[in-house]
């Protein structure tokens, strides 16, 4: 399952919301989306997303440029696979995680980057683990890892995310059953519905196995996966409001 993520070009209904009107992609902009680690909890998402951002030192932005160059490098192997690569990355590392502390080797993603395709120089990837095991602890938190080397989406967009999450997780519990999911997903004025070439029931069905590839238990999504597919959804939209506009008419916020 794991090297047929992978492998896999998404094929995600969402992504052809946009298609026509794109033809490159761009990872969001540094200056726009800080890197801001741990965001595990739509909780913790929120606390830190309201926070005023400290002032930048030259230590800061000169990480923030090793970071960037990764991500320009990885862009392309990330375009139109963005979701697929973003979900199964973040499935992969809980898998790697035995100990459910969040934290992993140099090893464990040296592996994962390698499974993914998403091979990075060697100094390149020094100089990242460098910066990330600032502690000296030789083991980094994952979620930090994946934001760091791929990017992140900026705010505008993740508030749309959490509102989202927010109308569906009317139990404030932090995850959401998949039957909800598939209650709650209006696929109605999905381009490809409205052309006739897909009925609403294959976008929904289609829109739910990706989602559910990003889970670590079948039955439920929470909210770091369900960020998880709309950060990878969001690595092929240049625009903010085409991205706004695929969150907001299916979940009708």
């Amino acid at each position: 399952m794991i090297d047929h993520l992978s492998r896999a070009v998404i094929s995600d209904p969402e992504q052809n919301l946009t298609n026509e009107k794109q033809s490159a992609c761009i990872l969001p902009d540094p200056k726009m989306a800080f890197l801001r680690f741990r965001k595990r909890t739509l909780h913790e998402t929120k606390t830190a997303s309201e926070e005023p951002a400290d002032d930048v030192t030259s230590q800061e932005a000169n990480d923030r440029l090793v970071f960037k160059a990764i991500q320009d490098a990885l862009k392309v192997k990330l375009h139109k696979r963005g979701v697929r690569i973003l979900t199964g990355l973040g499935k992969y590392f809980q898998q790697l995680d035995k100990e459910g502390n969040g934290l992993l080797d140099k090893a464990d993603f040296k592996q994962a980057l390698k499974l993914f395709h998403l091979e990075v120089s060697e100094k390149d990837f020094e100089s990242s683990w460098l910066i990330l095991n600032g502690n000296g602890s030789n083991k980094v938190d994952y979620g930090e890892f994946k934001r760091a080397i791929i990017g992140e989406m900026n705010e505008y967009r993740k508030s749309f995310v959490r509102k989202a999450f927010m109308k569906l997780d009317y139990n404030k519990t932090g995850s959401v059953p998949i039957v909800d999911i598939r209650k709650c997903y209006c696929a109605k004025k999905h381009p490809q519905v409205i052309s006739g070439h897909s009925t609403e029931e294959e976008i929904k069905s289609s829109f739910l196995e990706t989602l559910k590839d990003a889970c670590s238990k079948s039955d439920e999504v929470s909210y770091c996966e369900f960020e998880d597919y709309y950060e990878g959804l969001s690595i092929g939209i240049v625009d903010d409001e085409d991205f706004v506009n695929i969150i907001r008419i299916p979940w009708g916020i």
